[in-house]
C-alpha cells in the first residue's frame, strides 16, 4: 500500500491528468458517432479491462494513469449521453437506458469481482481507496468541462451542461460502484474459501 497511499508525486499526478485527458478523448472520439447502447458497450469493455489492468500494475503510476483513463471515460460517455439528449430533444426510451445501465453494471461487477480476486500485493490498494480516487478525478473532470463550457459558449449554456452531466455522470458512477462492490465482496468470499 506505501506506493499508492504516501506515494504521490508530480509525475504521478501529471500521468493521472495524461490519463483522463486520454480516457476522456478516447472516448469521445471512439463512440461520438455511435449510437447511446454502443457507446456504453464500448465504454464498459474499456472501463472493465481497464480496472483489470490497474489490479496488476506493480508500478505506482501505471495504475494512477489507469484510474484517470477511467475518469475520462466516465465523463466522455456521461457527455455523449448528454449531447444527445440535446441533440433529441427527448429522453432515450426505456430499453435505451436499460441496456445503457445493465452495460455499466456488468462493467462494475466485473471490475469489482477481478479487484476481489487480485494477488495480494503491497502496492494495490483496496476497493475503498480505488472508487474514492475515481470519484474525486471524475469530479474534478467534470468542474472543468462545465468551466471550459462556460468559457467558450457563456454561463446559460454551462448551467444546461453541469445539469445534464451532473444527472448522466451520477448515473454511470453509480451503476459502476454498486455492482462493483458486489462483485469485489463475492470474489473475497470465494477467496476465503
Amino acid at each position: 500500500m506505501r506506493n499508492l497511499q504516501n506515494h504521490f508525486d508530480s509525475a504521478d499526478k501529471l500521468l493521472m491528468f495524461l490519463g483522463t485527458i486520454a480516457g476522456g478523448t478516447i472516448t469521445l472520439v471512439a463512440i461520438e458517432n455511435l449510437s447511446p447502447e454502443q457507446a456504453a458497450l464500448v465504454s464498459a469493455i474499456l472501463i472493465a479491462i481497464l480496472s483489470s489492468a490497474a489490479t496488476k500494475l506493480s508500478a505506482p503510476r501505471w495504475w494512477w494513469l489507469c484510474i484517470g483513463a477511467i475518469a475520462g471515460m466516465i465523463i466522455g460517455l456521461g457527455s455523449v449521453l448528454s449531447e444527445t439528449l440535446a441533440d433529441n430533444g427527448q429522453p432515450l426510451d426505456f430499453p435505451v437506458r436499460c441496456t445503457i445501465i445493465g452495460l455499466q453494471m456488468l462493467a462494475g461487477f466485473v471490475s469489482g469481482f477481478l479487484w476481489g480476486r487480485k494477488t495480494p500485493k503491497a502496492n494495490i490498494p483496496p476497493l475503498k481507496t480505488f472508487l474514492s480516487r475515481l470519484s474525486a478525478i471524475t469530479a474534478g473532470l467534470y468542474a472543468i468541462v462545465v468551466t471550459v463550457d462556460f468559457v467558450w459558449e457563456g454561463l446559460e449554456e454551462a448551467r444546461t451542461l453541469s445539469s445534464r452531466l451532473s444527472a448522466t455522470t451520477t448515473i454511470l458512477i453509480t451503476a459502476l460502484i454498486i455492482p462493483a462492490v458486489v462483485g469485489y465482496f463475492i470474489a473475497e468470499s470465494r477467496k476465503r474459501n
